[in-house]
């Protein structure tokens, strides 16, 4: 398990202790300034609760893995045993005797239940948006014609409808900002809205139509019926197109509003039956009551309302078609972050844990490619046997049911070194060591295990910020590593191209003729250094081939010649990095750390330097990940 969770489980198995009024206060003192720690351990917490509540979660101890062959992290179980034990509960075939801990088995176990869909708040936020401006239209077009067509001065309704439009003017504006609505409150405001609206349309219809009876003006009467009737539909209409709903919660809105028409027109019999009598009466050349008629009215209402429910089960099934098209076994894909020439990778969030993560997902194109799914399988294998902080961690391997192969990594908020500098420019010399140095030490432990990692390029290097620290050089991308006793470079992708980055690629890579060792990827950070320093690689071209020539052949142009200020000593390291005769550079990353340690400029970023750099552009950077 690494290091991170560990922590995390610790911090979580104390807390379970903790009377839930004491664990804020406890938390905030053992978290510290790292707000991601103590929230990933409050988000626990929460789902802890809430299977207390619930009774959905169970401690299983010691299991073996999911039934679908993936490798999901899970706290430990049994923590918190303290707390009241539970029944004998069942997963799968396996049945133990709950001791009241905490294990996300139950969601990892296959689900045979389906769940409904619960769209994200943002997304509900969004379509509601525009359901009050219909609304404000429909009121605005009743006002005009009551007043440019009727001549009316009902001072009641005109002082509803302002009422009413300043409302809804009022929840425009209060969705368009960035006021945080919760799920609960929006579906209240949905309501709320169309119960507006609804009572508006029957107060409208219970004293036009009493007036018009009163004055015996049976033609205006149906008139205003028919139009109330008009209206209803739209209602039922604009509700089933802008809210998202289950069929049953559609039900409950829309079939009550289909019968209000009649229910008012019912009421009105009842209450005034002289003024109301044409209602049972024929007109001219037709002995059919005036009420009966209105039944056709009754049925459009009513199909509409079934239409309408009936949509929005359809609505619902393709949601969470949707839905589970962009679910990866226990992770739930939010959007993409990038694509490279291998696979795409998601942002994602783990069902359970609600952890944010990377998902890497190999293109399904190229799952038919036995090499492509050889370096993701080897990416994956490789990358999880180290365990240097700035190495990227790995959480979980599966395959999708589609058959398509992934991994799941740490989500790192943060830039690459390579959005760094187009966007910033050129990084300050002690920046470039403070980084370097952390990279140095990914790849010593890669090298100690025999690994060559052979594409370190800028942007397989992010500076994220972790544990609550700016600045945190993560080492990606592990896709072309070889155990150096067989790394050699005569190995081709599937196009036929040598692998590799050709803007950074060693000189024994680019020939293709000797075995490469990690004095190969000492040249290609010092190519990535080359780059920091001046914002432009050693060598360019017009093509992969014409720069492969260069870094096997030309000199390199002092940085120093490029862009003035670069200390001396620190150029002198990256030239000995790039030097094209690997005897002649860094024998390994510790003693190229040790050189980056002795420049001058080295004692001049630290973290604090980097809290404040990040807090004063911070704003316009991206969260992402990045891929090769």
């Amino acid at each position: 398990m690494p290091q991170r969770w560990r922590q995390i489980g610790d911090l979580f198995d104390a807390a379970v202790r903790l009377e839930p009024t004491r664990r804020q206060a406890w938390l905030r003192e053992a978290c510290g300034d790292d707000d991601d720690l103590r929230a990933e351990v409050d988000r626990l917490l929460a789902q802890d609760e809430r299977a207390d509540r619930q009774r959905l979660l169970t401690s299983l101890g010691p299991v073996g893995p999911p039934p679908d062959g993936t490798a999901s992290w899970s706290p430990r179980a049994g923590v918190g045993t303290a707390r009241r034990p539970r029944p004998i509960a069942s997963v799968g075939e396996t049945s133990v005797e709950d001791t009241g801990g905490f294990t996300p088995r139950a969601a990892i176990a296959p689900q045979t239940a389906r769940h409904p869909i619960c769209e994200p708040p943002a997304l509900v936020r969004s379509r509601l948006r525009e359901l009050p401006m219909i609304y404000i239209l429909m009121l605005g077009i009743a006002l005009v014609w009551k007043r440019a067509v009727l001549g009316q001065e009902d001072l009641t309704l005109y002082q509803v409808d302002v009422l009413l439009i300043s409302s809804l003017v009022g929840i425009i504006a209060l969705l368009w900002s960035q006021w945080p609505i919760p799920l609960a409150w929006l579906k209240a405001l949905e309501l709320g809205m169309i119960g507006m609206m609804a009572s508006r349309l029957a107060l409208v219809q219970y004293r036009m139509m009493l007036l018009y009876s009163r004055r015996d003006d049976r033609m205006m009467a149906q008139l205003t019926m028919k139009n109330v009737v008009l209206l209803t539909a739209i209602l039922i209409l604009t509700y089933g197109l802008y809210v998202p709903k289950s069929w049953r919660r559609a039900a409950v809105v829309v079939g009550p509003l289909a019968l209000l028409p009649f229910a008012i027109l019912m009421a009105l019999d009842l209450r005034y039956p002289r003024a109301m009598s044409w209602l049972w009466e024929g007109w001219i050349r037709s002995d059919t009551p005036r009420i009966r008629l209105f039944g056709f009215d009754a049925m459009i209402l009513l199909m509409l309302a079934v239409g309408s429910t009936f949509g929005a089960r359809t609505m619902s099934r393709l949601r969470r078609q949707v839905a589970e098209a962009r679910q990866i076994g226990q992770y739930r894909l939010r959007r993409r972050l990038g694509a490279g020439g291998m696979g795409e990778v998601f942002l994602a969030e783990h069902q359970l844990l609600k952890r944010p993560c990377a998902v890497k997902l190999i293109r399904p194109h190229d799952a038919t490619d036995p090499r492509a799914l050889e370096r993701f399988e080897r990416e994956v294998r490789l990358t999880a046997t180290l365990s240097h902080p700035n190495t990227v961690e790995i959480y979980d391997y599966g395959r999708a049911e589609d058959g398509s192969y992934y991994y799941v990594m740490e989500y790192l908020p943060g830039l690459s070194l390579a959005e760094l500098v187009e966007r910033y420019g050129p990084l300050p010399p002690a920046r470039v060591v403070y980084l370097l140095r952390q990279v140095c030490g990914a790849l010593r432990e890669a090298h100690a295990a025999g690994l060559i990692h052979r594409d370190i390029k800028p942007s397989n290097i992010i500076a994220a910020r972790r544990g609550g620290i700016d600045d945190v050089a993560k080492l990606l991308d592990f896709g072309l590593v070889r155990p150096s006793a067989t790394a050699r470079v005569a190995q081709v992708s599937g196009e036929g191209q040598i692998v590799g980055t050709p803007l950074f690629m060693s000189p024994e890579q680019a020939r293709g003729t000797s075995k490469v060792d990690e004095r190969s990827d000492i040249y290609s950070l010092g190519a990535v250094a080359y780059y920091l320093l001046t914002g432009r690689p050693p060598f360019e071209g017009e093509d992969g081939l014409t720069v492969l020539i260069a870094h096997a052949r030309d000199p390199v142009v002092p940085p120093s010649e490029i862009r003035a200020g670069i200390p001396r000593d620190l150029e002198r390291v990256v030239l000995i990095c790039l030097a094209k005769d690997a005897a002649e550079r860094y024998p390994d990353a510790a003693s190229l750390e040790r050189a980056l340690g002795a420049c001058a400029c080295a004692g001049n970023w630290d973290e604090d330097q980097a809290a404040g750099w990040w807090r004063n552009y911070g704003r316009a950077r991206a969260t992402r990940a990045t891929v090769s």
